[in-house]
C-alpha cells in the first residue's frame, strides 16, 4: 500500500530539464515517441543537442555507430481478455515484453535500457509476477489487469537480466507515474472522473525516465531495483517478485532468467 501512496502522491521532481547538461554527440532511441511520455522525452533530449530516433531502427543502423540510451517507452494496456498478437502471444506480453526484447540486441550499439513497469505489479498479477502457463495460447487469464500486470513484471525481469548479462550496459526499470495519457482510454467514465485530480502531465513521466537513464545515481548493477516517480528508488517492492529476480542458488526462484530465455527464443518475426 505504501507504494500505491507513493505513486499517487510522489515528491516534487528533482531531475528536470535544468539538471540535464549538453547532449551534443549523444544518440538516443525513444519508442512510442510520437505522443504522451515518449514525446516529452524526445523534446527534452533534443533541446540540449541530442540526436533522437523515434524507434526508426533501420535509419538508426544506417547512420549511427553508437547508441547511448534506448528508452523502451512504448506499450499497451487494457486489451480485452483473450486478445493475441498475430503469432498467438497474449497481447500485453507480446507488445510490452517481446517487442522490447527483440529490439534491444542490435549490433554496433551500446545502450541503457529503461522498460517501464507499473505499480500494478504490487497490487495484482500471478504469484512471482507472471505465469508461464498463462502465456500459452488458450490459457490466457480472463482478467485483463492480471495480464497487463504480468507484462509489467516481465519488463522488470528483462531489465534485470539485461543488466546481469550485458557488460558495460546499465539496464533499469521505472514506473513513470500516474499520468494523463492515452493509457486511460477505455477505462470506465466514473473511474476516469475519480482519477482525474490525481493524474500528472506526461512531462512528469518523462522526468522519471530521464532520471533512470541520465542520473549519476543510477549505476551498473541496479537492474534488480525499481525506480518510482519522479526519480527515486522503490524501497519496499513486492517480496515474491524480488525473489523471481534471483537465481535458485541465491535463494530466489530463477523466474526472471527463465522468462528472459523464453523471450530470447521467440522468432524474430514475433511481432510482424
Amino acid at each position: 500500500m505504501g507504494n500505491v501512496w507513493g505513486q499517487l502522491f510522489p515528491p516534487e521532481p528533482h531531475f528536470t530539464e535544468k539538471e540535464i547538461p549538453s547532449l551534443e554527440g549523444g544518440v538516443f532511441i525513444v519508442t512510442g515517441g510520437n505522443s504522451g511520455v515518449g514525446l516529452e522525452i524526445v523534446k527534452i533530449l533534443y533541446a540540449p543537442g541530442g540526436t533522437v530516433y523515434m524507434a526508426a531502427v533501420d535509419a538508426f543502423l544506417a547512420q549511427e555507430s553508437r547508441l547511448d540510451v534506448l528508452f523502451n517507452n512504448a506499450g499497451i494496456t487494457r486489451q480485452p481478455a483473450g486478445s493475441a498478437t498475430k503469432q498467438g502471444h497474449e497481447m500485453h506480453m507480446g507488445t510490452n515484453c517481446l517487442g522490447p526484447r527483440l529490439l534491444s540486441p542490435r549490433p554496433r550499439t551500446a545502450y541503457a535500457s529503461s522498460l517501464p513497469p507499473s505499480g500494478i505489479v504490487d497490487l495484482t498479477g500471478p504469484p512471482g509476477g507472471l505465469s508461464f502457463e498463462e502465456l500459452k495460447p488458450g490459457h490466457f487469464h480472463s482478467d485483463m489487469n492480471r495480464n497487463y500486470s504480468a507484462s509489467k513484471a516481465g519488463n522488470w525481469f528483462l531489465a534485470s537480466e539485461f543488466d546481469k548479462r550485458t557488460p558495460d550496459v546499465v539496464s533499469v526499470v521505472q514506473s513513470p507515474g500516474t499520468l494523463k495519457t492515452k493509457g486511460w482510454d477505455g477505462t470506465p467514465k466514473l473511474v476516469r472522473i475519480i482519477m482525474a485530480p490525481l493524474l500528472y502531465p506526461p512531462k512528469f513521466g518523462a522526468y522519471t525516465g530521464l532520471w533512470a537513464c541520465l542520473s549519476a545515481e543510477v549505476k551498473k548493477g541496479d537492474g534488480q531495483k525499481l525506480i518510482n516517480p519522479w526519480g527515486r528508488w522503490h524501497e519496499t517492492p513486492k517480496k515474491e517478485v524480488v525473489a523471481s529476480l534471483s537465481t535458485k542458488e541465491a535463494g530466489g526462484t530463477g523466474l526472471a532468467a527463465e522468462f528472459f530465455d523464453f523471450c530470447t527464443s521467440r522468432p524474430r518475426n514475433t511481432l510482424d
